[in-house]
């Protein structure tokens, strides 16, 4: 079957064609009515697939058609909730006159030139007299707050707006309420994370995303030679944990029940660290794979790509259009499409292991390069020699490191896995600082 034939391929891009339309132009949708108009579309289609004879020439590509039109409903739905929710934004009362506000944190508050950062969703606002009246609204709060907070905490700040400015700068927040997960992540990250030191930094920006204690010379270093996206929680740091579980389980059940414990593991897993897009579109494939093992289904990479698309499009519909996710199906997309060919070229020049890592990094490279040129003007044109030299080392140093974490205690263990660590991070650091300073196309 062509690839415009499939199903999968129809309906993600109908989703995504639909998605972007509705964003350029700000359709906007009651959630309700997709519920409503979609069963309309998808047999009204059947009936012109299967009623009128002059149209029995579009039955070959029936399966597209559905594709299509089911994905637009989704496309529709998603980008309508978003314009739907920014459309009842409201502050309640004169921005000038607002001294206090109080939301949810969407996500984890960071540290960035000695202040705190904090992405708010304003529930209510107080001015100055002290009354209060009910807000709808995003905001950006800055405060010279220590404490760590996490996403789903519900925060009291007080402050004033800046001069022409949608940023708020606050005093010390007040902690009302903390959600489940959040509270999880606390706890783990205090039991866990006692230890300070650039290795711990990295450590926990690996595990749980939170970057706070990195240097900034390693996340600059980073950034220059094209290798962020190790930082940041994708489908490698997801492999590296399916691993890690699939030794400590494939000894105790059989193989099936053990993809469904790591699949309830990972879900578990991307609530805690919170939904990074990346993040959840690696557990999503992992989830959709699972289940159409489960259905003794063989699913192709780019048909499980291209569902893991549409999906992530209803669960994560404000993230559809970000940098970050936007790259990770793209680099995905390259590894899926590029990967054989590349092996085959280059078969004659290169062998296992070396070869496959190789063709993995550079179809990820040739389709990620265009967008990562086009969104931040600069292309760093050895970044993917630097992955390729990194990606192992950055395995082993997790491994090292999750073992340290499982083994605290252990006398004459810990010093010496600390010590591995050490290396391994001047490792990284070197590997990174070298391909920083490699030649960049930069556009004016």
């Amino acid at each position: 079957m062509g690839l415009f034939q499939r199903f999968s391929f129809a309906s993600a891009l109908g989703c995504g064609l639909s998605y972007a339309a509705g964003a350029h132009f700000g359709w906007v949708f009651h959630p309700a009515t997709f519920w409503v108009i979609l069963p309309f579309l998808y047999y009204g289609t059947v009936f012109l697939l299967y009623g009128p004879e002059h149209l029995v020439r579009l039955r070959p590509y029936r399966n597209s058609l559905l594709g299509i039109i089911i994905g637009i409903g989704v496309g529709l739905f998603s980008i309508g909730r978003v314009n739907y929710d920014n459309a009842r934004t409201f502050e309640g009362m004169d921005r000038k006159e607002i001294r206090v506000v109080e939301g949810t944190l969407q996500q984890d508050g960071y540290r960035r030139g000695g202040r705190s950062v904090l992405s708010l969703r304003v529930h209510s606002v107080e001015d100055r007299r002290g009354n209060r009246h009910s807000a709808r609204f995003a905001l950006t709060v800055i405060t010279h707050s220590t404490e760590k907070y996490f996403s789903g905490d519900l925060l009291r700040i007080r402050g004033t707006f800046l001069p022409d400015k949608d940023i708020f700068r606050g005093e010390v927040p007040v902690l009302c309420d903390r959600t489940l997960p959040a509270f999880l992540r606390s706890a783990i990250l205090g039991k866990t994370f006692r230890k300070e030191g650039e290795p711990v930094a990295l450590l926990q920006a690996l595990c749980f995303g939170i970057k706070d204690g990195l240097e900034g010379e390693l996340t600059e270093a980073f950034r220059k030679s094209g290798t962020s996206h190790i930082l940041a929680l994708s489908g490698m740091h997801v492999g590296i944990l399916v691993l890690l579980l699939q030794v400590v389980l494939s000894p105790v059940v059989n193989p099936f029940m053990a993809k469904v414990i790591i699949g309830f593991i990972l879900f578990l897993y991307c609530i805690l660290v919170g939904p990074f897009p990346s993040l959840v579109r690696a557990v999503l494939m992992y989830g959709i794979y699972t289940i159409a093992l489960f259905w003794g289904r063989r699913i192709h990479p780019l048909d499980l790509l291209c569902h893991t698309f549409v999906v992530s499009c209803v669960l994560l519909p404000r993230s559809v259009l970000s940098y970050s996710n936007i790259l990770s199906f793209a680099a995905v997309g390259g590894i899926l499409w590029l990967t054989r060919p590349l092996q085959r070229y280059f078969r004659r020049f290169l062998f296992d292991p070396l070869l496959s890592a190789f063709s993995v990094s550079l179809g990820a490279q040739i389709v990620t390069a265009p967008l990562t040129l086009w969104f931040f003007s600069r292309l760093p044109l050895f970044g993917w020699l630097a992955s390729i030299l990194l990606s192992p080392v950055i395995t082993l140093f997790m491994w090292i490191g999750i073992l340290s974490l499982v083994t605290p205690s252990v006398p004459f263990l810990d010093p010496c896995l600390q010590g591995i660590l050490e290396f391994l991070y001047t490792v990284i650091l070197y590997v990174a600082e070298g391909f920083a300073q490699a030649p960049a196309l930069q556009l004016p």
